[in-house]
């Protein structure tokens, strides 16, 4: 039976590209579906036959044996609008969101990931708890708004989000950074309004990039003129970051396999810190990015649409 993969997807998410390349290359049959363009299709779901029907943009297709699903795109609201949204944009989000996780009715197919998984592998605490379980060291962490507790912490500090963070102002949209700060500016009037992280800094550090598919591990380290870099990378230049391949220890290996199992995961992007030769671990995007890691030599979207055609 030719093997059929539906992936859930952007019209802006790239990578995708790569990955639909080589299920062409491996013969498996897909459609891709991009949540800018669902209103624009006739799309039903019978839960009891567990049939997909999709009509529109010169598609007429009735899916029955659905054997992969890529769950690439499964967060609509983190998505900020250049204008504020009107309440028929407001219903249509949430019912087509609760829509595509009613696509769990396939569950006979395999998942990259299930969005049960997905979901509670987006929590910062949780996926810290099952980290620190797997075996990973994990710096010293507070979550919360008291300032008395989150200022406990000894030595220096830094400070994030519980979650991803994307704001609206005016015609700006604001991203968040990981931030090195004084302990000083914890002061309850600054963070009463919503709960932050705050962690022990560790440094010197080198973060590591880890990239997991199945059993396989793409690893690199992320490094500046050839040097570790003290603040958030995200903040550099594209041209000013190297991406160096690595061999992680076995013991860390076994973790990151051991993550992705405990959190129900085929697919993880990992962020570590190295350390004075102690790994860290610092948190698991269950759909993070990976394109931009790709070449020659880490060709992850083979992994992944061999995992989809599996």
């Amino acid at each position: 039976m030719i093997k059929f993969c539906l992936i859930l997807s952007s019209l802006y998410d790239f990578s995708v590209d790569f990955v639909i390349y080589q299920l062409e290359e491996l013969g498996v049959e897909y459609f891709r579906l991009n949540k800018e363009n669902l209103s624009d299709y006739r799309i039903n779901i019978n839960p009891v036959s567990k049939t997909l029907s999709i009509k529109g943009l010169g598609v007429e297709k009735v899916i029955r044996n659905i054997s992969s699903i890529w769950y690439r795109q499964p967060v609509f609201l983190r998505n900020t609008p250049a204008k504020q949204l009107s309440l028929e944009e407001q219903l249509s989000r949430s019912q087509w969101s609760a829509f595509l996780r009613g696509l769990m009715v396939f569950n006979d197919a395999l998942w990259m990931n299930w969005p049960a998984s997905t979901y509670s592998a987006e929590s910062k605490p949780y996926q810290l708890m099952i980290a620190s379980r797997v075996g990973f060291s994990i710096p010293e962490t507070q979550i919360g708004n008291d300032h008395i507790i989150l200022s406990s912490i000894n030595g220096d500090v830094i400070v994030k989000s519980v979650d991803t963070v994307l704001l609206r102002d005016g015609r700006d949209c604001l991203f968040t950074y990981t931030s090195n700060i004084n302990k000083n500016e914890i002061a309850d009037e600054n963070v009463r309004f919503a709960p932050i992280t705050v962690q022990k800094n560790i440094s010197p550090k080198i973060d590591i990039r880890v990239t997991v598919v199945g059993n396989k591990i793409f690893a690199v380290k992320i490094l500046s003129n050839g040097q570790g870099i003290n603040k958030d990378w995200r903040l550099l230049k594209k041209n000013e970051l190297e991406y160096i391949d690595i061999e992680l220890p076995k013991k860390i290996k076994k973790y990151c396999l051991d993550l992705l199992k405990e959190l129900g995961l085929i697919y993880g992007a990992i962020d570590l810190i190295q350390s004075n030769n102690k790994y860290y671990f610092i948190e698991i995007n269950p759909t993070g990015e990976w394109g931009w890691l790709s070449n020659k030599e880490r060709l992850i979207e083979k992994d992944i649409a061999e995992v989809l055609s599996s």
